[in-house]
């Protein structure tokens, strides 16, 4: 059985296989996200999601990284499907939270005394960290690393290891050992996808999109 995974050329492209495997190791909560690149305009990141059960969990949670949730006013205005907008008045929306649509997305934000960016799925909620040296989103350093070590321990006071979603194995961009068994440790006869190597554009992701 094959297992779809990301060429070696792109996955060590910007950070030797030496180098990822050494992050693995160090986090426990954590996953290194590589990019898709191309027209996904995404960035590489370390990546954490969590689940929570309802609106009143998600807000429990949420505070608990030292944020609040804010409410969209009712007549707050909103960005009609299919009509296009120039981007500073596209900016001035607020991103909802689908399940809850009163609910502002965090977005980026600061939690527990360091960058992250925040969204909230259906029944969980992911923590991205990128940019923590100079602000460039769309790579991972030390840093970075550095930042997801001490968050995780903040993790292991709030006794957050039982509720870490792993749904992010199921991503081929989402280095786990899942996906990727050969950079913990264990060989793998399965070759690599023949994914082309892809450039790197300009996401959504300073406004929220995926």
């Amino acid at each position: 059985m094959q297992i779809e995974k990301l060429s070696d050329n792109w996955l060590f492209e910007r950070h030797s296989k030496q180098t990822i495997r050494e992050w693995l190791r160090q986090l426990r909560y954590f996953y290194f996200k590589r990019a898709w690149g191309g027209h996904a305009g995404d960035g590489d990141e370390f990546q954490v999601a969590f689940s929570f059960t309802d609106r009143q969990d998600l807000i429990n949670k949420i505070e608990q990284l030292g944020l609040t949730l804010h409410t969209i006013p009712d007549d707050f205005p909103r960005p009609v499907i299919g009509q296009s907008y120039p981007a500073d008045e596209f900016n001035k929306f607020k991103s909802d939270i689908k399940q809850f649509t009163d609910l502002e997305q965090p977005g980026h934000s600061v939690i527990l005394g360091h960058k992250a960016f925040i969204w909230v799925h259906d029944n969980s909620f992911q923590i991205a960290i990128s940019g923590t040296r100079d602000d460039n989103r769309y790579d991972v350093t030390e840093d970075d690393l550095k930042v997801c070590i001490e968050l995780e321990k903040q993790f292991d006071n709030l006794g957050w290891q039982k509720i870490i979603d792993k749904s992010l194995e199921n991503s081929v961009c989402c280095i786990s050992q899942t996906k990727y068994p050969e950079l913990y440790g264990e060989e793998t006869t399965v070759p690599n996808s023949t994914l082309p190597k892809a450039g790197r554009t300009w996401l959504q992701k300073l406004f929220g999109s995926e």
